[in-house]
């Protein structure tokens, strides 16, 4: 009679319950009686069978048994097989490994308060189930290859529960990755202006949007004023460029909104500040009359162009078009006696204006030194002092 062993796994991992099977044949032409099999070591269930019964001649007999794989190493396991004509003893090994899944972060770098994808590798010999412990998606996988969205908002612990299998063994383990934690640049609004300004020019303000996440933003809006520009999206490390045209005596904010990845609405402000300066930025630099002719000087004191300048007297007009910053144009035509010199405008923030200024053609008396006569000037050439065009000089901080 022979006593020989199957083990169900070629390979036990600590934890595992192994199936077995003790394998007793009788080659012999006459029955074997069984009295008793006993394992000697608690690693066995069960330990002990009793009056096991009658081999037949020329058979085997399989006795399953489990072994129980409670710590690493190499056991030996002597059993003992008795029978009417004697005692058999055999030594199984059982060779028992202490390993499970090592979880790979591919994703170095996590980025707060963005939409992060995490990838993660299990190295096992077989697909395992994984599932974060923090809030991802999706919240289980099955494979080798994983890849979870996460969007954290401050750093936290990154550990996965991993279920692997060995043989008909379910295990499970905690993994915790450890990756960089970058705080997201996020999107910058940068606002540029000139803050010394008249009250009624146009002063451009130049916007720049930048999108320094890793992710895209879409549904942009930039509002100043009633002015409002529209930006389908920005990819990252894209950059939005434009200006805007704002009067400073009706203020104005930059207002900002955009839809992140996960389409939540964001919104950022930066309020317009002006020193102010309580002046008209087209003025009426000068004037005379001369030969029944109205001549003068229409000044731009401000920073940007404005365009379809009007000059009106006396029920006439003079277009004079348009004047660059800092600069002034000249009007003339046919007019006589007092009135109002009123100019019309268009700035570049799209608002009419308008400014007038009484003019008179006056009489002025001289007297001869010698004789003392009067000598009348009937068409006296008045002057107006051309004092506003030493302002061109002026440059704004």
């Amino acid at each position: 009679m022979s006593v020989t062993y199957e083990i169900s796994q070629d390979r036990i991992l600590v934890g595992d319950e192994v199936e077995c099977f003790l394998i007793i044949k009788n080659p012999n032409p006459i029955p074997e009686n069984l009295r008793s099999i006993v394992f000697f070591s608690d690693l066995i269930s069960p330990r002990i069978f009793s009056e096991v019964g009658v081999i037949p001649p020329n058979s085997e007999y399989r006795l399953p048994f489990i072994f129980k794989a409670e710590k690493e190493g190499t056991h030996i396991v002597e059993v003992s097989v008795k029978t009417y004509n004697g005692i058999i003893r055999t030594y199984i090994p059982f060779t028992v490994e202490s390993a499970e899944p090592e979880l790979v972060l591919k994703t170095g770098e996590i980025y707060l308060g963005e939409k992060n994808v995490i990838s993660v590798s299990a190295i096992w010999d077989s697909a395992v189930r994984i599932k974060p412990l923090f809030n991802a998606s999706p919240s289980e996988s099955y494979g080798n290859d994983f890849e979870f969205v996460f969007t954290p908002e401050k750093p936290e612990k990154l550990r996965f529960e991993i279920e692997y299998s060995n043989g008909n063994n379910i295990h499970s383990v905690i993994k915790e990755v450890n990756p960089v934690w970058i705080t997201s640049s996020g999107v910058t609004l940068s606002v540029t202006y000139n803050r010394n300004a008249y009250a009624n020019e146009a002063v451009e303000v130049s916007v720049k949007v930048a999108n320094l996440k890793k992710s895209p933003i879409n549904s942009l809006s930039i509002t100043i004023g009633g002015d409002e520009r529209f930006i389908p999206e920005l990819k990252p490390n894209e950059t939005w460029e434009g200006s805007f045209y704002v009067q400073p005596e009706k203020g104005a904010d930059v207002t900002l909104k955009y839809r992140d990845e996960l389409g939540k609405e964001h919104e950022m402000t930066k309020k317009l500040e002006f020193n102010t300066i309580n002046e008209s930025a087209v003025q009426i630099c000068g004037y005379e009359f001369d030969d029944s002719t109205l001549t003068g000087e229409v000044c731009n004191l401000g920073s940007t162009e404005v365009k379809n300048v009007i000059v009106r007297f006396g029920g006439k007009s003079y277009f004079v078009g348009s004047i660059l910053p800092e600069d002034y144009e000249v009007f003339s035509f046919k007019a006589e006696g007092n009135g109002t010199i009123e100019v019309s405008w268009k700035n570049l923030a799209g608002n009419v204006l308008t400014i007038s200024s009484f003019a008179e053609e006056k009489k002025v008396e001289l007297k001869n030194a010698e004789g003392g006569r009067e000598i009348l000037y009937a068409s006296a050439i008045v002057s107006v002092a051309i004092v506003l065009l030493a302002i061109l000089a002026f440059r704004r901080k």
